[in-house]
């Protein structure tokens, strides 16, 4: 909910932010939520505020760089056909996320087409492009699995839903995630400066929230309530192990409640 608290929460984080750059010339920040909890929108005040400091902020999310369906399929093929489902990490393109990366760290100037990843069309478009224009002062990166460095393999092997239970009873796909989660943590989110946990109540938050973020993609495109219920089962893992274990990941975080209020920043090392 966008009220005084809220603006005052991301007035917190920019003047974070600012204050971090007066001893590097760029910042590279992580803000993680889970599914519906704001971060998208969250992300757009802060940079909005850093605008207002005459700031070039580049804010993508980690779903900018999903794998189309082709690479999905042959991902499907290799492993378990669960990856043919968007979202857990494996299912994202980190070739591509390290080179942006690079070229943000580098301070150098660049110009690049990302390609542009539709999830109406559940596909990479490719006639369309997000164009980038390095250097950026601040590169944030959000999205609902971003800090995530893995589990133990002795969480990995009791089933959290039914999805786990019936579809991936070989472990492969759990396992395969979880491989490359830590690969995300040490080539990604590790060299980040700042990072930020948007913490909600529970994962049963989750069905409701990203139910309403359904209701922003064309009608014909929508998930209904059981596609959506078993879409969201293939996030409920990582979402809870972020939601246990944050303060050993994440710099900071801001806890929101059911009716969507943001919190203050509140600092974990």
């Amino acid at each position: 909910m966008i009220n005084k608290s809220y603006l005052n929460t991301v007035k917190e984080v920019t003047d974070k932010i600012i204050d971090l750059r007066k001893k590097r010339k760029n910042i590279f920040c992580l803000i993680s939520g889970p599914q519906g909890s704001g971060k998208t929108t969250f992300s757009s005040h802060v940079k909005s505020e850093l605008q207002k400091n005459k700031l070039k902020v580049l804010v993508l999310s980690i779903d900018n760089f999903y794998l189309g369906k082709k690479d999905r399929k042959n991902l499907s093929n290799k492993i378990s056909n669960l990856f043919l489902t968007r979202g857990v990490p494996g299912t994202h393109n980190l070739k591509l996320l390290k080179k942006v990366l690079k070229k943000f760290k580098s301070k150098k100037k660049n110009k690049f087409k990302l390609p542009l990843f539709s999830k109406g069309h559940d596909d990479v478009l490719k006639s369309k492009f997000i164009n980038l224009n390095f250097p950026y002062d601040i590169f944030i990166l959000e999205g609902w699995c971003v800090g995530y460095q893995g589990s133990s393999i002795l969480r990995l092997k009791k089933p959290i839903n039914q999805m786990e239970r019936l579809l991936d009873k070989n472990l492969k796909w759990r396992n395969h995630v979880n491989q490359v989660s830590k690969k995300y943590a040490s080539l990604i989110y590790k060299k980040s400066d700042f990072s930020i946990f948007l913490k909600i109540p529970s994962f049963n938050q989750v069905f409701y929230w990203r139910k309403k973020q359904e209701q922003q993609i064309p009608k014909k495109l929508r998930m209904n309530n059981n596609q959506l219920k078993k879409f969201i089962s293939f996030y409920q893992r990582i979402t809870m192990d972020l939601l246990k274990d944050y303060k050993k990941s994440f710099n900071s975080y801001i806890s929101i409640d059911t009716k969507h209020n943001f919190r203050k920043l509140r600092f974990i090392k």
